[in-house]
């Protein structure tokens, strides 16, 4: 049984995770970004956990995030309050709040997430990076510092970067358990989530960063098809801070990490190290596939 520890972000690394977990006689854990980590309108919300979560789950709403068929009542009731572009449906709420009562009670996020992740009967362990706060904040070209969530939902990552940070990352406290699930794998997968903002917040985390460097089989699949993103700013970002959309930027970004890499068809350097598969997950049989892939040649 192949022990497989998976790093990830919300939607394209969930949408990857997908087929990592329905393969048979595999150990899987999946370690998950929490940089987008906020208290919006006074309640705690983990979206790349639970995106993960409502994806293993078979639940995810229509563009991948949120609860399928979910209503919106409550976010209308409180609009009349207070204007907010951040839109949470009834049922997603509730699990917030019950995670927003238990971070009330004591509990730390590592708890929290195996509870809910138990009440939806997800087999696989959900690790968070971190159970301290570490926050992305995004540094504009005309120097105005935003949170995560104001850059990608209300101004819906159009502002061009000229910095990240990882605001907490050096004090912040990685688990035992976390790793040594890295140190006991048999392989490390970082999914197709965009590096800067969903592995970046990881990756900021010396004692990960370290034991990636350290572990002698680090897959990578690239964000990137033939020069764009699969989803969301990474392109954006990647020529803001000075790479290149392509696997060569790839490479670049992850220095000493990255071991092996898959690309789409036609996006190879014709490196060794470099595969060339079909990284665009149209349905989960698409992830299935190329899970069942990498694992048949490790």
């Amino acid at each position: 049984m192949k022990k497989i520890v998976y790093l990830s972000g919300g939607v394209g690394g969930a949408k990857f995770a997908k087929g990592l977990y329905a393969l048979k006689n595999t150990n899987l854990t999946i370690l998950v970004n929490t940089g987008d980590d906020e208290f919006i309108n006074g309640v705690a919300l983990s979206p790349d956990i639970d995106t993960v979560i409502y994806n293993l789950a078979e639940i995810q709403g229509e563009f991948g995030w949120g609860i399928k068929n979910d209503k919106f009542s409550v976010h209308g009731h409180f609009n009349n309050y207070i204007k907010t572009n951040f839109k949470i449906g009834d049922k997603d709420l509730g699990l917030n709040l019950f995670r927003n009562q238990l971070l009330y009670e004591g509990r730390t996020l590592t708890e929290v997430t195996k509870l809910i992740k138990n009440k939806f009967k997800i087999s696989c362990e959900i690790l968070p990076m971190t159970d301290s706060s570490v926050q992305t904040k995004l540094v504009t070209k005309d120097n105005k510092l935003l949170d995560f969530q104001e850059y990608f939902v209300k101004r819906q990552g159009k502002p061009r970067l000229k910095n990240i940070i990882y605001k907490g990352s050096s004090k912040a406290i990685v688990s035992v358990e976390l790793i040594r699930k890295i140190k006991e794998a048999d392989i490390v997968i970082i999914g197709p989530s965009n590096p800067f903002l969903s592995i970046g917040p990881i990756l900021s985390l010396k004692k990960i960063k370290n034991e990636l460097k350290n572990h002698k089989n680090v897959i990578v699949i690239s964000p990137f098809i033939n020069k764009k993103a699969i989803k969301g700013p990474s392109e954006k970002n990647f020529i803001d801070l000075g790479y290149k959309p392509n696997i060569e930027g790839v490479k670049k970004y992850y220095k000493n990490v990255g071991k092996k890499y898959y690309v789409q068809f036609g996006d190879n350097d014709y490196s060794s190290n470099v595969v060339e598969e079909n990284i665009l997950f149209k349905n989960k049989n698409d992830a299935i596939k190329l899970a069942k892939i990498i694992l048949e040649n490790e």
